[in-house]
């Protein structure tokens, strides 16, 4: 491939991993705002950080996604969607950033004010709320090796077995993001009655969509 054309994949590679954080962050803002503030009547003051935050999360769970969605979906309809590989790269790395920055805003944000499901009376961690944070934790620290290893310069300097086992272990991160949402949101889940105009929980939502893509991949490794 020639120099030029590896640019414009690589210039169109960040506009479509833009495109789609852009999407869904104000998709799922949107959603927020409805659930929180409009039918809740939840303070707006909580719009800037608090529900922008979990746009955030559910927009990285969907660029995320889709880096490993799009390697699954070429196993099924190769012509179609082999053409689009390229993009994993992009939409994984915007992934991660997008996580990393709800990672530091959640730091920002983790009081029982907040988060209450997730702090006894005493104001310490359940252990829901330890579960949640473990597993979150265990997440971002994979996918930081899996971003790394996208640098070019790093994965020339790895053999392909490697790099590939590296990359993989992202499912594993991904399965403990979905372990991490479970723990947090599962009390709110039991009681649907108690959902703002019958909407789902964020949480769910991103659970939901983890679960399609790791059993997309189930599927893909049953098949082969």
């Amino acid at each position: 491939m020639n120099n030029s054309k590896k640019e414009g994949l690589h210039v169109g590679g960040w506009r479509r991993a833009g495109i789609a954080f852009v999407a869904s962050f104000l998709f799922f803002l949107t959603y927020a705002y409805v659930r929180y503030i409009v039918i809740k009547g939840e303070s707006a003051a909580n719009l800037p950080l608090y529900l922008s935050n979990k746009a955030i999360a559910l927009a990285s769970v969907v660029l995320i996604g889709l880096s490993f969605l799009l390697g699954s979906l070429a196993k099924f309809w190769p012509k179609k969607f082999e053409k689009t590989l390229y993009l994993r790269k992009y939409f994984g790395v915007s992934g991660f950033a997008a996580a990393s920055f709800h990672a530091i805003s959640s730091l920002i944000l983790f009081t029982p004010s907040y988060y209450p499901k997730l702090f006894s009376a005493e104001g310490k961690l359940t252990l829901s709320g330890e579960l949640s944070m473990v597993s979150g934790i265990l997440a971002l620290f994979i996918f930081s090796a899996a971003a790394v290893t996208s640098l070019p310069s790093v994965e020339e300097s790895m053999s392909k077995r490697q790099w590939f086992l590296i990359q993989r272990t992202g499912y594993l991160a991904f399965f403990l993001v979905m372990l991490h949402v479970f723990f947090m949101g599962i009390q709110g889940w039991l009681t649907p009655a108690k959902w703002p105009g019958g909407l789902l929980p964020l949480s769910l939502i991103a659970f939901v969509l983890i679960a399609i893509v790791l059993i997309m991949k189930f599927v893909t490794v049953w098949k082969d």
